[in-house]
Parts: structure tokens; sequence; C-alpha cells
């Protein structure tokens, strides 16, 4: 068994992944039905923690200790720069406002935002810290989408491959949740066009930020906070707003890509980011590949 995990590590974390989180959203999916007893209201919010267990054993059998050590200590890397933390903490808002001026424009009204269904009696203000650190904290994806897997396969296969890989599994793994009674609204080919726009813009600034973990995990918790607390999701009989935000998604990593030339700022083709290969406290940088300057 460990032979074959060793032998195909992307495949075997994909499966481990799936084997630690889909049971828990299959289990909400088929009681929003009334097929099976509801779970306890908790355990969908910490399905997130199922990547975390996922991505430290398999790196633990691929790489080791050290292994493990290197891919915990990407989140450590925070200085990149402020201009990524504008990228990763605004920009979602930014797309999705501009998704939402688009439909007003051409006469059409807001819904209401996810937030009022979720928390209806607490003051947005409060609201939206506590739900983005809450996300933050409980949404354990990126340790295995961009820190287990994507390095792995743009070694092999180059970052756009790479992105346009993860994005599709990205997106397959949502399928419980469209299972669930009340569910998105939105076509599918829509997801996973969004996923895989996503995915791409995902690895931008995941190589942007010599492999920083944190990055990467702060941009998905501001897109959850984003499309919770503005009428994003399909709400009534239009998905129009949600559509306009994925042309503009795609339109961003259709840009990324050509200026990048495909690259999304990978190191070099074919090579992998290495985070603290000399024990460095700041990321992966050495005389060729010197490090960013910080604006903090």
């Amino acid at each position: 068994m460990i032979g074959v995990v060793r032998r195909y590590p992307v495949l075997a974390g994909f499966v481990m992944m799936f084997l630690f989180t889909w049971p828990v959203d299959l289990w909400a999916a088929a009681a929003s039905h009334g097929w099976a007893v509801a779970p306890p209201p908790i355990l969908p919010l910490l399905v997130g923690y199922g990547f975390v267990v996922a991505a430290i054993l398999l790196t633990g059998i691929v790489d080791g200790r050290d292994g493990v050590r290197t891919l915990l200590r990407r989140f450590l890397i925070w200085r990149v720069g402020v201009h990524w933390y504008l990228v990763v903490l605004l920009g979602p808002a930014a797309i999705y406002l501009a998704a939402l001026a688009l439909h007003l424009a051409l006469g059409g009204d807001l819904g209401q935002p996810l937030i009022h269904r979720i928390l209806p009696a607490m003051s947005l203000a409060v609201a939206l810290p506590l739900f983005f650190l809450f996300d933050l904290a409980t949404n354990g994806e990126e340790i295995g989408w961009r820190g287990y897997a994507l390095p792995r396969l743009q070694t092999r296969y180059g970052a756009l491959v790479a992105s346009l890989v993860v994005g599709a599994v990205w997106a397959f793994w949502h399928l419980p949740k469209r299972l669930t009674e009340g569910g998105p609204g939105y076509p599918i080919w829509l997801f996973v066009l969004e996923m895989t726009a996503s995915a791409v813009l995902y690895t931008w600034v995941f190589n942007g930020t010599a492999g920083s973990l944190l990055t990467v995990a702060l941009l998905h918790s501001s897109v959850n906070t984003s499309t919770v607390f503005l009428p994003i999701v399909p709400s009534g009989d239009t998905i129009r707003p949600y559509a306009f935000s994925v042309a503009l998604l795609c339109l961003a990593a259709v840009t990324v890509i050509v200026l990048t030339r495909g690259r999304l700022l990978a190191r070099q083709p074919g090579r992998p980011l290495e985070a603290y290969p000399t024990g460095h406290p700041g990321g992966a940088w050495d005389d060729h590949n010197p490090r960013p300057e910080s604006n903090a």
C-alpha cells in the first residue's frame, strides 16, 4: 500500500482527501432529503480538516517528517509584499462588486445575501470579521489542493496544466453540496468554469508568494466571505450576477495566463517550489531567486 502511495502520490492524495471529507458531505446531503438522520451541525463546518489529515498523512508517507515540516512551514511565509495581501483580501470582493454593478446597469435587482439567512440577527460589522476568521480557521482545503497536490503536479506538468487538473478535481469534490436539498441553483458547467478559472488564479498567487499557504488560505476565506455577504449566489429566477462574476474570473485568469506566458509565476518549468531549503524563516529564496521586497 505504501509503495502504491509513493508511486502515485497525487492520485493517492486526491483519494484520501475525498475519503476524509465526502462521507460527511454525503451524510448531510442525504439528511437534507430525509434519507438519514442529520449529522451534528458542527460536523459539516469542520469537514475541511479532512484535507489537513490527508495532506499531512500522505506527505509523511511520501516525504517523511522533513516533508511534513516543510508543508506546515508554508503557512509561515508571510513576507510577500503588501500588493499580494491587497489581491487576496480585496480581489474577490472587487470582482463580485463589478459583477453586481453590471447586473444593476442592465436593470437587475439585488437579492438578499446569504448572511441574512445564516446570521439574521447579527450586525454585519460583527458578523463579517467573525465569519472570515471562522472560515480561515476551519477551511482546511488549501493544504490539500495547493499544499500537497499542486507542487507535485507543477513539477511534472507545469503550472497551467496543474491548475486545470486541480480545478477539475476541486469542482468534482463539491458534488455532494450540489446534491443537497436547496443547494446551488446554477448550471454545473458554470460552476466548473468558475473552479477552473479560480484554480489558475490560486496557482498564480501561490507561485507569486513563493509557495505561501497563508496567502491562498486568506484568498479562499475572502472568496467565501464575499459570496456570503454580497448577493452573488443565485436567488429567485436570476443567475446573472453569478454568471457575470464567473465571466470576470475567467477574464482575470486569461489575463494572468497571457501576462505570465502560461507559467503563472512558477520559478522554472518543471522545478518544484521548495519552502525553506536552507531553513530560512521567510521563504524559498536564494541568490538566483531573490526575496521580493516586503512592503509591510
